[in-house]
């Protein structure tokens, strides 16, 4: 794969004052609400309706304080000081705990079979910045009992051509995924694929623009004929016993 690795570019403290407000995180958008929907909907079939969850890549809290506040006992973990700071003000401010962890995600993984210290792992978004995905998911694997929940920009989507622009006219490159070495990836850690749904026919960044939940959804509706090039490929996986 190429080598792509943006891990410095979300430790700036600068980037995390406007972190949220960016990402809408935490308002009801269509985007959150699309993500955090099928995040809680595949973890409630890993787990069950209570549980541990690890959150890896956490940034500001999206998938965390989501978990937190449906009852689940949640880490974050994150190698940026600055965003694991941002989201545990966020959790007190709710009343909530969430255990933080700062660590790196690839750096950290183990090189050896360690016992499971939660029920599930989730990541979101983060998968396309790290320098060795393998070893991403390898670590979710190893942390997970009974499975992991992320997702990715799929190579049969406009991303691509969005990743060649941003390439040569400067801006934070990410890397694509085809939907079978992914999938191929997650199964050499032991996992076995539950599902594997394509999600937003249009690009995050015009439903972003748009900001308009009702008109989103019905965009989303009316082109799902054309889902098979959706930008993001969103996939859980189980343990094997």
């Amino acid at each position: 794969m190429d080598s792509i690795d943006n891990k410095a570019n979300y430790r700036s403290r600068a980037l995390v004052a406007g972190y949220d407000a960016e990402r809408r995180i935490d308002k009801d958008d269509y985007v959150n609400d699309r993500e955090v929907g099928y995040f809680t909907a595949q973890i409630r079939c890993l787990v069950g309706p209570a549980g541990s969850i690890v959150d890896m890549g956490a940034g500001t809290g999206k998938l965390s304080l989501a978990f937190a506040r449906l009852g689940y006992a949640v880490t974050a973990f994150d190698q940026s000081e600055a965003m694991l700071e941002r989201l545990d003000a966020k959790a007190r401010a709710e009343g909530l705990s969430i255990a933080c962890r700062l660590g790196d995600i690839v750096a950290d993984a183990p090189n050896h079979p360690v016992e499971p210290t939660h029920d599930a792992a989730v990541s979101s978004r983060v998968l396309m910045h790290v320098a060795d995905p393998d070893a991403m998911i390898g670590h979710m694997a190893a942390l997970s009992r009974k499975g992991i929940v992320l997702d990715a920009p799929r190579r049969a989507s406009p991303n691509r051509l969005l990743v060649a622009l941003r390439a040569r006219t400067g801006g934070e490159v990410y890397r694509c995924f085809d939907d079978r070495a992914l999938t191929g990836s997650v199964a050499r850690q032991g996992l076995r694929v539950i599902d594997a749904t394509p999600i937003f026919t249009l690009p995050i960044g015009l439903h972003l623009a748009l900001g308009n939940k009702p008109l989103s959804t019905a965009l989303e509706h009316g082109l799902a004929f054309g889902r098979c090039f959706a930008s993001t490929l969103f996939l859980a996986a189980e343990r094997q016993t």
